[in-house]
């Protein structure tokens, strides 16, 4: 049986390059019904990832909520932040906005600036974009000085990004480790993150963080706070869009940290994962549904050219027998051929993508400004789906003018 096959095999090839005009003719169809699947598959992918990193830059990763209160103190924010992570938060972050405070760099005042009051884990819970600089690190918050990292839009504005000063009542000199590409997420025009360190508690919380005789803090109290916490996206609670389910995990234990009422406090899905695979997945099912359709056309051109080969090659299949072919050699030799024929299209159609994708990914680079790591190229997905539907689409189209062939007459077609 193996050796019936790499003689069919063998056939089918010299067959392919006996009659190159045919091949073309059949390849037609099929280059431009895999071509669509790669490309379908390709511009999915591409999608899949820009929207993902689009969302986890200006919303967060996948499942996370804005927790927030309103009209309301919190006595002790180290306590509230610890119910935080017990209600599920895996990472949690202040995001307070820090009113009153000024900013100037160099000589020059720099109005209108939103300041807002982070911790490192924010880097965690965002994807936090630099286009110079870092993010802040845990090492930041032994700094002696206020970290700041500053949006493009402030950075541009700077006079000196090196002598930056914020202050209320008095300036103080800060260090700006970093620029942010700038976000929908970003409050203001002009926006910059706070570390929240000692040497920037007082700006935070608007007094000096005291500390008792034993070295210990005594209970910090903050005002309307606003948190970013991320939690883990099997969890209930992150398939409750308004954060019901959060938010009574958090009051369990409010006498804790201060009388908060349930009205007064907030906690809703702030990304929008969900929503971004949902359309994605319907687009890709329209697409790849237009695909097969181009890609069934091609079968049936295929099968199409195959029925007429098998007709006009009766005399040649004939001689094959004649000679000692088996009848499983011939079935193999056609079917094998109209396999090489579709996988030689679909290298076509590969190559014809990837040179269109090279050529839409360099002009889109021109007009947008794409994440580092999310570049435009053919995913090995799509190579693999598209080879392997070529091949599918010619086995299934070289089957019927096999079946054909075995049934012909040897004599018959030895008389031809």
């Amino acid at each position: 049986m193996l050796r019936s096959l790499v003689a069919g095999i063998l056939l089918a090839f010299a067959g392919s390059r006996a009659n190159i005009a045919r091949t073309i003719l059949s390849c037609a169809g099929i280059v431009v019904g895999v071509g669509s699947l790669i490309a379908v598959v390709t511009a999915g992918d591409f999608g899949q990832r820009f929207a993902t990193a689009y969302s986890e830059a200006n919303a967060g990763r996948a499942a996370t909520l804005s927790v927030s209160s309103w009209d309301t103190e919190i006595t002790d924010v180290r306590a509230f932040e610890e119910d935080l992570v017990r209600a599920g938060g895996v990472d949690v972050s202040i995001y307070k906005m820090v009113e009153g405070v000024s900013m100037r760099s160099g000589e020059q005042g720099i109005p209108d600036v939103e300041i807002r009051a982070v911790d490192v884990s924010l880097g965690d819970i965002r994807r936090m974009t630099m286009s110079q600089g870092r993010w802040f690190t845990e090492a930041d918050a032994e700094s002696l000085a206020p970290v700041l990292v500053v949006n493009e839009s402030l950075a541009a504005d700077m006079e000196d990004i090196t002598r930056v000063q914020i202050g209320t009542d008095h300036w103080m000199d800060v260090r700006v480790v970093g620029v942010s590409s700038s976000s929908a997420l970003d409050g203001g025009w002009y926006t910059a993150f706070l570390l929240r360190a000692p040497a920037s508690e007082e700006l935070i919380y608007g007094e000096p963080v005291e500390t008792s005789e034993d070295g210990a803090t005594a209970p910090i109290s903050i005002r309307d706070p606003e948190y970013s916490v991320r939690i883990d996206p099997s969890d209930p609670a992150a398939t409750d869009p308004w954060g019901e389910v959060f938010t009574e995990r958090l009051l369990s234990a409010s006498d804790r940290w201060g009388e908060v009422r349930q009205d007064s406090l907030m906690a809703y899905r702030a990304d929008y994962a969900e929503e971004v695979n949902q359309v994605i997945g319907y687009l890709s099912i329209g697409l790849i549904g237009i695909a097969a359709i181009t890609l069934t056309t091609g079968l049936l051109g295929v099968l199409n050219v195959g029925l007429v080969t098998v007709r006009e090659r009766r005399r040649e299949l004939a001689t094959y027998r004649a000679l000692g072919a088996t009848r499983f050699t011939l079935f193999v030799a056609v079917v094998m051929e109209s396999v090489v024929v579709s996988l030689v299209a679909g290298v076509i159609a590969l190559l014809g993508c990837w040179a269109l994708v090279a050529a839409g990914g360099a002009i889109a680079a021109s007009f947008i400004e794409l994440p580092p790591d999310v570049p435009i190229a053919i995913p090995p997905t799509a190579v693999l789906v598209g080879l392997g539907s070529a091949a599918g689409v010619g086995l299934l189209a070289g089957v019927i003018p096999a079946l054909r062939a075995l049934r012909s007459s040897v004599v018959a077609g030895l008389r031809e």
